[in-house]
């Protein structure tokens, strides 16, 4: 996470703060990579009985001592199910503090319900959560041995650190230590493409496990009733129809080992296109990090779809248990519809005279990550049969779809507008 996005939401006066002010506090900040996995961070350097150290500290080779620090921001991102418990007002909450020789295990209680403990997450101009002990007394002596600033959280799993961030007497910060976990995500070229149209969604989806697959649907068109809601993302799905291309971006997170997701596309005619394994037409991407990834999926001909029987998903190689929820958690954050034409596209029943392409401005559709996120790679897969797959075929693997998801588990995904 960039240090503009910590600062942003590290307090009410941080948030208060011009955009200069933040820039400036950017400048004079040192910042620091370390584990934050655990949720905990060594200030100085652990040694065991023979004096090895065992955990590096993240002072050293700075100039902040330990009885610089007043408080401290920790910033994280929420996975699915706690943005779930969220949205519905159900209590979540945890322990916030410090561990010394001289303070002893110090700590305070958390929630993101105001008022019910001594510390509120605030929900930062990102998405992220920031939670803030402050004070104007030293916490720590600088004689001290051993330091940690830690969070620790009782009622999910699904927290992402991004950011330990040190403050001073005044509340700013001294230091910020940023996870030193790589960030994925990826860019697609869609230049080629001049219309691009944004599909209104009606929620993110919820990432599940088909086939001892981890999955995540954008329309399935046989679920249960129970299901619809999550399993069919567009009201209207005509707005696909004429389209060259589309292309759905979604958030990833969780991810430990890498592995490989791509779409899976059927428009639901007869003879008509069925995408079951990656080809040039539906690249696959290689997810190594928790990251936005961006897929999709090409049409050799301006689209025609039954909307009743069209299936799209994102589909991956990663294992997972039917009916459990998967580790990993995707969340669709948006579907494009791309037309080689910035004409309206035209009825393919009509005419199937191909468009030429103007020299208008090109766009290019890229992640929200950040400069630190690495480019994953792309790679293809033969398709069935080519382009086009034996809708029969096709039909098989979906009826068995539909009736593994009709009565699998609802599973939340991380929801971060």
């Amino acid at each position: 996470m960039k240090i503009s996005k910590i600062l942003a939401g590290m307090s009410a006066a941080a948030l208060a703060a011009s955009m200069m002010s933040l820039a400036a506090f950017a400048d004079e900040t040192a910042t620091v990579k370390a584990d934050l996995t655990g949720g905990t961070v060594s200030l100085i350097d652990e040694k065991d009985d023979d004096g090895v150290v065992t955990k590096t500290g993240v002072l050293t080779g700075t100039n902040v001592k330990l009885s610089d620090v007043c408080g401290i921001d920790v910033n994280v991102t929420v996975g699915a199910d706690s943005a779930a418990k969220i949205e519905a007002g159900d209590w979540i909450g945890g322990g916030l503090g410090y561990n010394s020789e001289s303070t002893g295990w110090a700590s305070k209680e958390w929630s993101f319900q105001e008022g019910a403990k001594d510390v509120t997450g605030v929900k930062a101009a990102d998405g992220s959560y920031d939670f803030v002990l402050k004070g104007t007394d030293p916490v720590f002596a600088d004689t001290d041995t051993y330091a940690q600033v830690w969070l620790q959280n009782w009622s999910t799993k699904d927290f992402t650190f991004n950011a330990f961030t040190l403050l001073d007497k005044d509340g700013n910060p001294i230091l910020v230590v940023e996870s030193d976990k790589a960030q994925g995500g990826n860019t697609v070229d869609l230049s080629e493409y001049k219309k691009q149209t944004e599909v209104t969604l009606n929620g993110e989806g919820k990432s599940t496990s088909d086939g001892n697959k981890v999955r995540i649907n954008i329309k399935h068109p046989w679920c249960d009733d129970a299901h619809k809601a999550d399993f069919n993302l567009v009201d209207d799905w005509s707005v696909f129809a004429g389209a060259d291309a589309i292309a759905v971006t979604v958030d990833i997170s969780n991810v430990t080992d890498a592995f490989t997701a791509y779409p899976c596309f059927t428009n639901g005619i007869e003879n008509g296109i069925g995408y079951w394994e990656a080809s040039d037409n539906n690249p696959a991407v290689t997810v190594n990090a928790d990251g936005t990834y961006t897929f999709i999926v090409k049409f050799p001909a301006a689209l025609e779809m039954d909307a009743n029987n069209m299936f799209f998903d994102i589909a991956t190689d990663l294992a997972g248990t039917d009916d459990e929820d998967p580790a990993v958690k995707m969340a669709v954050k948006n579907v494009v519809v791309l037309n080689k034409s910035d004409a309206e596209p035209t009825d393919p029943s009509e005419s199937t005279a191909d468009s030429t392409d103007s020299d208008e401005s090109k766009v290019i559709l890229v992640d929200s990550t950040d400069s630190k996120t690495n480019s994953a790679a792309t790679s293809s897969k033969a398709a069935n049969n080519a382009s086009n797959t034996n809708p029969s075929t096709g039909a098989a693997a979906l009826a068995a779809v539909g009736v593994a998801l009709a009565g699998a588990a609802v599973v939340a995904t991380k929801k971060r507008k």
